[in-house]
């Protein structure tokens, strides 16, 4: 699976979730391309290694399939209950006996990946590229607030706390940074 945010509402996350409870296949589809990317943020701040993040990764919908059913609007919001489920498997992770053995047997597994794949380095290379220079055009407070969620997974209130701004602001600048890089990144 392929990580694309594509966000949508608390309500219809709720609904997606439900619909994981009653077995819905393609409602786990539509949570994971409407979450993984954040999802994907938070595990990886944790971890610090991609492919550990991958594999957490999947290992969070594992959990939030298995668990939809346990989930209530009334005590929080849906990204809030995966975010949760994410940080607990990444902790986990970090815990268990698989990173102690992975710890001492791949030390440089991190420098690997890149090199490994050109094609993917290609396609992705001049994208990066592109992104980089569509962030550059963006004003300073709003390029870090969208670098610090959509990059290191803070939620926009962790953002607000960390840089002492109000959320109301922290929200428009990503909102609005978000729209001027769509707009940047249009071919």
């Amino acid at each position: 699976m392929t990580r694309r945010d594509t966000p949508l509402a608390a309500a219809d996350l709720a609904v997606l979730i439900g619909r994981c409870a009653l077995r819905d296949q393609q409602a786990l589809l539509a949570l994971y391309d409407a979450t993984s990317a954040k999802l994907y943020g938070v595990v990886l701040r944790i971890l610090q290694r991609e492919h550990w993040a991958e594999e957490v990764l999947q290992d969070v919908y594992l959990k939030a399939w298995q668990a939809a059913d346990s989930y209530n609007v009334a005590r929080g919001q849906p990204m809030t209950w995966l975010i949760n489920i994410a940080r607990n498997r990444a902790i986990d992770f970090l815990r268990g006996a698989e990173h102690a053995a992975s710890r001492r047997s791949e030390p440089l597994d991190d420098e690997l990946p890149s090199t490994l794949d050109p094609l993917r380095s290609a396609e992705t290379g001049g994208e990066m590229q592109r992104l980089a220079e569509c962030l550059k055009q963006l004003k300073d407070g709003q390029r870090e607030c969208i670098l610090m969620v959509y990059h290191q997974g803070y939620t926009p209130t962790e953002v607000a706390r960390r840089n002492q701004h109000p959320l109301g602001t922290v929200k428009t600048w990503i909102r609005r940074g978000l729209e001027q890089l769509r707009n940047c990144m249009r071919p």
